[in-house]
């Protein structure tokens, strides 16, 4: 039994990368996982919905030649496995895309240009604007695309279209209308990786930490203020510190008679005034 090199195990596969995938590299998945019989037991109708959107494949006995040829005929190809329920091999066979209908969003990605206008060559002459939209949606997602109609002599013409295309790094596509030629022009689309910010609990935490530390520096700063008001104070002289109080509320004061504390000269001109009040 000939032992195949893959760094995927069944459990990395997903609906994208299952189509990088060989036919001998998922055999060889299979068999290193069934060596791990409850894992693969419990997770094998996971792996089978994966695995069935891109491979057929079929258990067998490899003494059995005639089935061993008619399955290699139809494009399986044979794998030994360690025995189990009789059967000792494995048939695999990658779906073939024959055709547009056979397109995916997953498929495309991994499709040359010319493959995918090989595929619109064979679909029956409809061309590029023939096709049904959701193929060319598929097609665009992939591919940037350009379809023009022209007389077949200005099209070809020296530094014509064509080759203006051809020198951008399009694949071209030809297909005869009369005496006018549909050019379709196809370019893979530059591969454009998701980037995804993982927002953990540890960083939410140290982020609330970062922030209180922050808003209890303010505090200390404005009741290091407060302190330096009240020294400065202290440094005041009486006046400065009246000014600050409200003013003169103390002269106001000092204004106001003392009743206790009249002299003899007030009493004398209160007198007077009286005895003038007696002679008139």
């Amino acid at each position: 039994m000939i032992k195949h090199k893959t760094k995927l195990t069944l459990d990395d596969l997903t609906k994208n990368n299952i189509w990088t995938v060989t036919s001998s590299e998922l055999s060889q998945m299979i068999i290193n996982a069934k060596k791990k019989r409850e894992d693969f037991v419990e997770n094998e109708k996971h792996y089978m919905n994966i695995i069935k959107a891109v491979f057929d494949i079929q258990y067998l006995k490899k003494e059995d030649d005639d089935i061993v040829k008619n399955l290699e005929r139809t494009g399986y190809e044979i794998f030994s496995t360690t025995e189990e329920n009789g059967n000792n091999a494995i048939a695999i066979r990658k779906h073939p895309i024959k055709k547009v209908t056979d397109l995916t969003l997953e498929n495309i990605q991994h499709l040359e240009a010319w493959e995918v206008l090989d595929l619109i060559a064979h679909n029956m002459g409809t061309g590029w604007k023939g096709l049904p939209l959701a193929i060319q949606d598929i097609i665009e997602s992939a591919f940037f695309v350009d379809c023009t109609v022209m007389p077949i002599k200005t099209m070809k013409k020296k530094g014509g279209i064509i080759d203006k295309r051809k020198e951008d790094g399009y694949e071209v596509l030809e297909i005869e209308r009369g005496t006018w030629l549909e050019g379709i022009f196809m370019k893979m689309k530059p591969k454009v990786e998701k980037v995804h910010i993982n927002y953990s609990i540890d960083d939410e935490e140290e982020s609330r930490k970062k922030h209180k530390k922050n808003a209890g520096n303010e505090e200390e700063e404005i009741y290091d203020e407060d302190i330096e008001l009240e020294e400065d104070d202290e440094d005041l002289n009486d006046d400065e510190l009246k000014m600050l109080d409200g003013g003169d509320d103390d002269e106001l004061d000092d204004e106001e008679v003392d009743e206790s504390n009249i002299q003899l000269e007030d009493i004398d001109v209160i007198d007077d005034m009286s005895d003038e009040d007696d002679d008139a």
